[in-house]
């Protein structure tokens, strides 16, 4: 009878540990390739997911009447550490706008950005492009949750968290809002130096959503000016500086495009009556500057094309300009040569936006409405950053903004009213 009960002990035994082995078995082949987006920033539209190859195709998403479909960020999980996601990146079918489709370069850039934590970036592999034109990415699930998106995210919450920071580890620096957006966000700005300072800059990046590295740039050139460089600490000195790291925030803030946004993208908006609330506020306050002090400096942060370099777009009249707006223009493209090296040296030719051919809408450009409603000493440019390149980083872009402040920092040391 003992060893009845023994045997049928161990067969009991052996079954539950079947079951079990079952059990695990199952759960992990449960374990799917698991894609989302709904976070600030996000942009993915899943056209298929083959959980057998761990493959994933996407198209950015149109967010309708918000402009280009090109920005694309996203969150990998569900898939065991040490395998490998392959994520393959088609343009948007669809048209953003009427009779307009985007081609597809602009959404798929040479190498992707990878994070584990969705703080640090760095380049993935080199992708690959079909013939159909799809990009492919190999994506290593080095975590549990890996994030892939088409540039090192910076959004809302980035621009919030610095400003904050500056404003409370350096004195006479100040956090403002610029206005609230017409989906009632926040549009944050950093004051750095006295309102009254004998010179004046204002700088603003992300008047087109999906051009992130502007905002990069622009937290470099903030990083340096607050440093303890002798040339930083003199400029705080005896200058104003108004920073708004990002304009377009509500299409930011949803993963849009922002470019050729309906009725007219931010860039396009510096007109008498401006469709954006913080264009108008920002109009205003520069209008309040020349006024009270004169304007010394504009800068306006963006992306260019994907085979383009870094350059500045000057005034389309610059081979007419004459005396002291020749002179300054020509002595800022001197200074940021010798200044602006690495990680790519600055075109040493300044470029001109002659793709906009219609007078009305040059108008309409934040850098042209600017020179008109400021002063001739007033200088007032462009900065187009590459970014279709492993050697543009999270860490490089902000490379370039210290470069640029320093360029900033020596015009205006040697500049007199």
């Amino acid at each position: 009878m003992m060893f009845l009960l023994r045997s049928m002990q161990r067969r009991h035994d052996l079954i539950a540990m079947i079951l079990l082995l079952g059990l695990v078995t199952s759960s992990t082949a449960c374990a799917d390739l698991r894609v989302t987006s709904d976070f600030e920033g996000g942009n993915a539209e899943v056209v298929r997911i083959e959980q057998q190859s761990l493959t994933v195709r996407i198209m950015p998403a149109i967010r309708e009447g918000r402009g280009w479909p090109c920005w694309w960020s996203l969150q990998l999980d569900g898939v065991e550490i040490g395998q490998t996601v392959t994520l393959e990146v088609q343009a948007q079918t669809a048209p953003y706008a009427p009779g307009k489709r985007l081609a597809n370069s602009w959404s798929q850039p040479k190498h992707a950005a990878i994070s584990t934590d969705n703080v640090h970036w760095k380049p993935s592999a080199k992708g690959t492009v079909t013939e159909d034109k799809v990009a492919v990415y190999k994506i290593p699930m080095t975590a549990s949750s890996v994030w892939v998106a088409w540039g090192p995210p910076f959004t809302p919450r980035h621009a919030e968290a610095l400003v904050t920071d500056l404003a409370a580890r350096v004195p006479g620096a100040h956090k403002f809002e610029l206005a609230r957006t017409r989906e009632d966000r926040p549009v944050w700005g950093l004051r750095l130096g006295a309102v009254d300072a004998p010179r004046q800059v204002w700088v603003n990046a992300r008047q087109h959503a999906w051009e992130a590295g502007g905002s990069w740039v622009g937290r470099g050139l903030m990083e340096w000016l607050v440093s303890d460089a002798e040339a930083a600490q003199r400029f705080r000195d005896t200058t104003c500086l108004h920073f708004i790291p990002i304009m377009d925030v509500d299409n930011v803030a949803i993963g849009a495009g922002g470019k050729d946004a309906l009725p007219r993208d931010h860039n396009r908006d510096w007109a008498e009556v401006p469709v954006y609330p913080e264009i108008r506020a920002a109009q205003r306050m520069i209008a309040d500057i020349e006024q009270r002090h004169g304007l010394d400096v504009y800068i306006d942060l963006h992306n260019p094309g994907h085979d383009d370099p870094i350059f500045f777009f000057g005034p389309f009249d610059y081979d007419k300009l004459t005396g002291a707006p020749q002179k300054n223009y020509a002595r800022w493209l001197e200074l940021a040569i010798e200044r602006m090296k690495k990680p790519l040296a600055i075109s040493p030719k300044y470029r001109f936006a002659t793709y906009v051919t219609n007078p009305e809408e040059r108008s309409r450009m934040s850098s042209g409405w600017v020179r008109e409603h400021i002063s001739e000493h007033g200088l007032s440019v462009t900065l187009e950053t590459a970014w279709n390149s492993p050697i543009i980083t999270q860490d490089s872009y902000q490379l370039i903004g210290q470069q640029l402040g320093q360029t900033l920092a020596a015009y205006l040391a040697e500049q007199a009213r």
